[in-house]
């Protein structure tokens, strides 16, 4: 990895709470400035400064499914796989938080934060370069 490069995914320690989350996702604040700890590479953590300019809370996140399993196993054994995937995907969802915003910096980093309350993990996405920003985050189209 190169010096002064994140990754471009990787679990990331959000400093703030739901509290503060609500706020924002009830209209009470229209952003949100926190920040993250992030592990750069093995024994090294950072922390960026954050802006969250949208805060979906897991009541109003939907979610489409669609799951294929393809297996060299019988169809018996891959139903049962399915059922277990369906109820993993189930669990995780009802309590997923989804954040877009940006880090702050030299330059203004777009990224998106899944954040899931029963596992306790974050994970952090930046947009690339090729990406087009409305398809990234179709109602933030002022960082590129």
């Amino acid at each position: 990895m190169e010096k002064g490069k994140l990754p471009v995914t990787e679990k990331i320690i959000l400093e703030s709470n739901e509290d503060q989350w609500r706020l924002h996702a009830n209209g009470l604040i229209t952003e949100l400035k926190t920040s993250g700890i992030i592990k750069k590479e093995p024994g090294v953590k950072v922390r960026v400064n954050l802006v969250f300019t949208k805060i979906i809370p897991p009541e109003r996140l939907e979610f489409t499914e669609s799951m294929s399993i393809h297996a060299n196993f019988e169809q018996v054994f891959i139903g049962g796989m399915f059922r277990s995937f369906t109820f993993l995907y189930e669990f995780l969802h009802k309590s997923t938080w989804l954040f877009f915003g940006y880090i702050e910096g030299e330059e203004k980093i777009p990224v998106m934060v899944l954040h899931i309350h029963d596992i306790k993990m974050s994970i952090y996405t930046q947009k690339l370069r090729d990406e087009q920003m409305k398809i990234f985050h179709p109602a933030f189209p002022g960082c590129n």
